[in-house]
């Protein structure tokens, strides 16, 4: 047999199955124009979002609440959200599609039982028995424990890290009058006080499940109170809205950034991607002293003016989850619009180091040895440190001769009430400093006078420079950057083990 005949027969052998697969394979599904209508009780609902879910493709309703998209023919589904509605969906179709949006309840919430985020096969609804992934961030974040962490606590009830009473600062045995504005942040689900009856004039005396900022009371947000920021915090800043006490239907309530959730209870709201809604806790003027301002920080910043909203930094997309309820209704989405529930990328410490960048340089003469720093906050949208006011960065320079401490001969150096151990050393403190009516800092913001409040915090995209002069014996320099949440001074007197977290550190030799 030829040898072109061979080889003829056994190519047709080896391509004849895959061309008969590929002629035998379905086509995959077409996509068509998709026409349809939104409406609700009322008639056409005008620029309602209607998506393919899952997807990117949506369109917006005209005048008559019509649209028309290009969809596939079968297989996928359609949603539609409008706020102020619930998300509804429909699935594809040959013909015109009619989507019913049904307008949310106007629910008071005096009577409403809130929904714990603990997953719990005894208790089907909670939010952690379907949003596992999602509840677990969640529990490693600030606001898993802001009612029950020991040293806001401590603070707080003037206790120590064993519970021990009348261990230093104290607001609520100085100031019982902030015990409501301290809950309306740190545990804005609990009832309001009440100071006819002295156990119950300590909201977080006995503290009913579930605490903290929890997954129920940030989904219950509608949009922002009527109050002016700063001045009403936490729940007092912000429109909750809830399900009917009494509904004839087993509808829930959450809003949420996703637009195309449809299962029934939930609502799709731009205010949760809103850099107000972190404003209600995260700007507070308390009598009279600006305790929090990282909202108004951001207001002032290049990221402010420029719209970048706090949760694109602080919710950034892990990339790890796709699907938010896994086995449990839930599908598969691009996890670059999954936001993160710990609220930190990467974490916490790993934020800050992204935000400063240090320079540092030393250069040695006949007469001694010169140094010189430079401290830059970038890519940040608020000052360095932010939140609580006691919080401070601080930048220490030390020069050694062998093991020896050598002390600067000119140079900045670090506040007399740092403590004995770092006061007077070479150094600089980015921090709020407050006195009270006697002249003492550091001083707790309920006792300071208003009058005396510092600001020496780094603002975005600020550069500090620091000059130093060393005896020529100085053989190596070592800078370091720390952070506090609290002043050492009184974190000692509480015997609070220590939260410094060391952001930067790095030896030089003088060249």
């Amino acid at each position: 047999m030829p040898r072109c005949l061979v080889l003829f027969l056994v190519v047709g052998i080896l391509v004849l199955p895959f061309w008969w697969f590929e002629r035998k394979s379905p086509p995959p599904p077409k996509a068509a124009d998709l026409v349809g209508e939104v409406h609700d009780d009322s008639g056409p609902v005008a620029d309602a979002i209607v998506r393919i879910k899952g997807t990117s493709t949506y369109t917006l309703t005209d005048d008559q609440g019509r649209f028309r998209l290009s969809a596939p023919l079968s297989g996928a589904r359609i949603t539609a959200a409008k706020e102020g509605y619930y998300i509804a969906g429909a699935l594809v179709s040959d013909g015109p599609i009619t989507i019913h949006l049904k307008k949310l309840p106007d629910g008071d919430g005096d009577d409403y039982t809130w929904v714990d985020p603990t997953p719990d096969p005894a208790s089907p609804n909670n939010c952690g028995n379907c949003h596992k992934a999602i509840h677990d961030e969640w529990q490693r974040s600030s606001h898993a424990t802001s009612a029950t962490n020991p040293r806001f606590l401590g603070m707080y009830r003037g206790t120590d890290w064993q519970g021990q009473p009348d261990v230093g600062w104290n607001l609520l045995k100085e100031h019982p009058s902030g015990a409501d504005v301290c809950a309306s942040c740190h545990a804005p689900t609990q009832r309001a006080i009440r100071f006819d009856e002295p156990k119950k004039s300590d909201p977080f005396h006995a503290l009913s499940k579930p605490s903290g900022v929890h997954c129920d009371f940030c989904h219950k947000i509608a949009g922002p109170g009527t109050g002016e920021f700063g001045l009403a915090q936490g729940r007092f800043q912000l429109k909750m809205q809830f399900p009917e006490a009494k509904r004839p239907d087993p509808h829930q309530l959450f809003f949420g950034p996703l637009d195309d959730v449809d299962r029934g209870d939930d609502a799709f709201s731009r205010f949760q991607k809103d850099s107000r809604l972190c404003a209600a806790c995260h700007e507070g003027v308390v009598f009279g002293i600006p305790v929090y301002t990282t909202y108004s920080e951001w207001l002032e910043s290049p990221a402010g003016r420029a719209g970048q909203s706090c949760q694109q930094c602080h919710t950034t997309p892990t990339g790890r989850l796709t699907n938010i309820a896994p086995g449990h209704g839930g599908i598969k989405r691009d996890p670059a619009t999954l936001g993160n529930h710990r609220f930190f990328d990467g974490n916490q410490l790993d934020m800050l180091r992204r935000s400063l960048q240090l320079d540092a340089k030393a250069t040695r003469d006949p007469e001694g040895i010169n140094v010189e720093i430079a401290l830059t906050a970038r890519d940040v949208g608020h000052r360095i440190p932010t939140g609580f006011i006691d919080r401070q960065v601080i930048l220490f320079v030390e020069a050694y001769a062998g093991d020896k401490l050598v002390k600067a001969e000119r140079g900045p150096l670090l506040p007399d009430f740092l403590g004995s151990q770092e006061a007077g050393r070479p150094g600089r403190l980015y921090a709020k400093v407050l006195k009270d009516g006697d002249g003492v800092s550091p001083a707790p913001f309920w006792r300071a006078d208003p009058a005396t409040l510092r600001d020496t915090r780094l603002r975005p995209g600020e550069t500090d420079r620091l000059a130093y002069r060393f005896p020529p014996g100085a053989d190596r320099i070592r800078v370091r950057i720390v952070h506090r949440r609290f002043w050492k001074t009184v974190a000692d007197e509480k015997r609070w083990p220590s939260d410094e977290q060391l952001v930067e550190e790095r030896e030089i030799k003088p060249s």
